[in-house]
């Protein structure tokens, strides 16, 4: 199964939940390639880490090369190889990004409830939508990221930017379960570690990761609604076709439209 995380935005903690979804996977047995197709690199940097701690498990780091011929051919090396693939994705290269989505068996976008008006949300929705194209069986499953503090108190979630982000997106489901953002969260992952791997285990972060990757599970496998499916087509199919009819307009018909502006 082919899982890609992808958020643009850094508060999202989308790198440390691929992380987290990863080493989840690596702990019970599957052979997992978790690949950083983002342009900061905090995932490799990551793995650079682990490398150097020497961390022992069934995970391997690595960066978006090749990434398209990779994940578009079901008999490479690494589809045949890894169980698990998790890539991380920020949308910053988009031939990379576009590779990975294209591929993806389930798309986790986290969305963090501090966003506030998530911006760009009618474009998220499209580019989806146009996913869909190349990928009509693509299963999208927003997460809500909330912070948490000291006390352990997060916040609400009602009428929070991931509902509305998931109800932006046709097909796209909330997941029940929420992924906190945890103090020790970002030192964790400067260290190479993941939730799984710290010896002061936080047992509540680690039953989150748990349980997202069981709603994972069950979204990959879940049918689609047929309906809100070809709609989300037939969006994308229109909106190619004003592109098109856009890019086409004659000189003469562009002038005469300037002209009477």
């Amino acid at each position: 199964m082919i899982i890609t995380v992808f958020s643009p935005d850094e508060v999202s903690k989308r790198s440390i939940l691929a992380a987290n979804l990863a080493a989840h996977c690596a702990l019970h047995y599957r052979k997992v390639l978790l690949i950083d197709a983002t342009a900061p690199h905090h995932t490799l940097g990551w793995g650079a880490c682990r490398d150097v701690t020497g961390i022992k498990s069934r995970l391997v780091v690595r960066g978006a090369e090749n990434l398209q011929s990779e994940l578009e051919d079901p008999a490479s090396y690494s589809r045949s190889h890894y169980a698990e693939i998790v890539i991380d994705a920020d949308g910053v290269n988009t031939q990379d990004t576009n590779a990975a989505l294209v591929a993806t068996d389930v798309l986790l976008i986290p969305v963090h409830a501090r966003q506030g008006r998530v911006q760009n949300r009618q474009a998220l929705a499209q580019h989806i939508d146009a996913l869909k194209l190349f990928n009509p069986e693509l299963r999208v499953l927003v997460v809500e990221v909330q912070p948490i503090s000291a006390f352990g108190e997060g916040v609400s979630t009602e009428n929070s930017p991931a509902r509305l982000v998931a109800a932006s997106i046709l097909t796209a489901k909330l997941a029940n379960t929420v992924i906190h953002e945890w103090i020790d969260d970002r030192s964790t992952f400067q260290q190479g570690m993941s939730a799984m791997d710290s010896k002061l285990r936080n047992q509540r972060a680690v039953a989150e990761i748990q349980n997202l990757y069981q709603e994972i599970i069950k979204t990959r496998t879940q049918r689609l609604d047929p309906v809100a499916n070809s709609q989300a087509i037939l969006q994308a199919l229109q909106r190619r076709t004003e592109e098109k009819e856009l890019c086409h307009i004659s000189p003469d018909i562009a002038s005469n439209q300037a002209s009477a502006m």
